[in-house]
C-alpha cells in the first residue's frame, strides 16, 4: 500500500484573516507588520496578500519602503497580532485532527497529514478527502488554502507550493519522478540557500540531476545522514513519518450554535461537554493551565476573546465552568454582533505534580 501524505498552506494566513473580518479589504493591498516602536513606521513586513505582493511587496521588507510601493494604491496595514491568529489557526488545526489519520501541524499556518490507512493508498479517494477539507475550511472560516498530496512529505509540500492560491495538486507515486525533475533543488523542503550553492559548485541544478548524482560524493558533502536524506527527496522516497503527540501546549474546544446569540448562559451549556473534554484532557495528560480564554466568531466572522490568567493553576472542572461562563458575559459587553461559534481554550500549562487547585481551599467540603 502506497503511502499518501498530505500538506496543507493556509494562503496569506495572516492577511486573509483580516479579509475575513473586514470583506471591504478584499482587492487591496493587506499588508501585516512587525512594528519596532523606534519610529511609527519602523519594522518589517511580516506576510501581505497577493494583492501587495503584486504591487512588489514581500515578508522582511522594511514598513517603510513597503509604503513607498503601495502609494496611491489604498493600503490597509495592520499590527500583527499573534493571539488573534493563533485562535483561528487552533480551532482550524483542531478540526483537521478530526478529520484526518495523523496530524503534525508545522506552523502557525501549515501541517502535514497522513491519510493512507483511511484511503488505502488510493490517491483518487485522498483527492476527494483533500477537497472536503478545503470546502469545510472555507465554509467555516472563510478561509482558503493549498493542499499538496504526494507518497512522502517533501512531495506533498512541493505539490502545496505549486497549488497556491487555493489549489489542491496530486502528485500520485507514478507521476513522481517526471514531477520532480526539473524543479530546482533549492524547493526541496529542507534544503536552503547553503546548500542549493554546495549542490550547484557540484553541478547539481536540478532536483532529477540530484537524483541521479553519486551517493558517495553526496556523503562526502554533506555528511551520511543529510546526504541519504537528499538522495532520498529528490527520489520522492523519503520516509519520514506524519508525526502526532508533540507535547501539547494547550487544549481547546469550539463549536458552532444551534442559534446566533450573545447570551452567556446559553453558549455556556451548549459548550459544557466540550468543557468536560478539555477537563479529561487536562487531567489525563497531568497538566493544569494558567490561562482560560473564551471565544467568539461572530456573525460577521471577525474573532474576539476574553481571557482570565490565574495566580495558581487550575485543572478542575469548577473553576473552568466559572471562568468561561464569566468571560462570555464579559464578551457580551465588548461586542455589538452576535456569536455564531463558540468555544473555551485552556493553556499556559505546566505539570500539576500533587498541585491542590485553589478552589478546593475557598469551597466548603460539605
Amino acid at each position: 500500500m502506497s503511502r499518501v501524505i498530505g500538506h496543507l498552506d493556509l494562503d496569506y494566513f495572516y492577511a486573509q484573516v483580516e479579509e475575513v473580518e473586514n470583506p471591504s479589504l478584499k482587492g487591496r493591498p493587506v499588508i501585516i507588520c512587525v512594528f519596532s516602536g523606534r519610529t511609527e513606521d519602523s519594522g518589517v513586513v511580516s506576510t501581505a496578500n497577493y494583492v501587495a505582493r503584486g504591487l512588489g511587496v514581500h515578508s522582511a521588507m522594511p514598513i517603510t519602503l513597503a509604503k513607498k510601493k503601495l502609494e496611491g494604491k489604498d493600503p490597509a496595514i495592520f499590527r500583527m497580532e499573534h493571539e488573534k491568529y493563533e485562535v483561528v489557526s487552533s480551532r482550524i488545526m483542531e478540526d483537521l485532527e478530526k478529520r484526518v489519520d495523523v496530524l503534525e501541524p508545522s506552523g502557525i499556518d501549515e501541517a502535514f497529514f497522513d491519510l493512507s490507512a483511511s484511503t488505502k493508498g488510493d490517491f483518487a479517494r485522498a483527492r476527494d478527502s483533500a477537497q472536503v477539507l478545503k470546502e469545510s475550511l472555507l465554509r467555516n472560516e472563510g478561509l482558503t488554502c493549498s493542499i499538496g498530496l504526494g507518497r512522502s512529505k517533501v512531495v506533498a509540500k512541493l505539490a502545496s507550493d505549486l497549488a497556491k492560491p487555493a489549489g489542491l495538486k496530486v502528485v500520485a507515486p507514478e507521476t513522481t519522478p517526471e514531477f520532480l525533475s526539473s524543479l530546482p533543488v533549492s524547493k526541496l523542503y529542507g534544503v536552503g540557500p547553503k546548500t542549493t550553492t554546495s549542490l550547484e559548485e557540484m553541478g547539481i541544478t536540478t532536483v532529477g540531476e540530484l537524483a541521479r548524482s553519486n551517493p558517495v560524493e553526496l556523503e562526502s558533502h554533506f555528511g551520511r545522514k543529510f546526504g541519504a536524506y537528499l538522495l532520498a527527496a529528490a527520489n520522492g522516497n523519503d520516509d519520514d513519518p506524519v508525526v502526532a503527540g508533540h507535547e501539547p501546549t494547550q487544549f481547546s474546544r469550539i463549536l458552532t450554535l444551534k442559534r446566533d446569540t450573545r447570551d452567556p448562559a446559553e453558549i455556556y451549556g451548549q459548550l459544557k461537554e466540550g468543557i468536560g473534554y478539555i477537563h479529561e484532557k487536562l487531567v489525563s495528560s497531568g497538566r493544569s493551565s494558567r490561562t482560560v480564554t473564551a471565544i467568539g466568531i461572530l456573525t460577521d466572522l471577525s474573532t474576539k476573546t476574553k481571557s482570565k490568567t490565574f495566580e495558581t493553576p487550575i485543572n478542575d472542572l469548577t473553576s473552568i465552568n466559572e471562568a468561561t461562563l464569566g468571560l462570555f458575559e464579559d464578551l457580551k459587553s465588548a461586542v455589538d454582533k452576535d456569536i455564531r461559534r463558540a468555544g473555551v481554550r485552556v493553556s499556559g500549562l505546566e505539570k500539576t505534580e500533587d498541585q491542590t487547585s485553589l478552589s478546593e481551599f475557598v469551597r466548603p467540603t460539605g
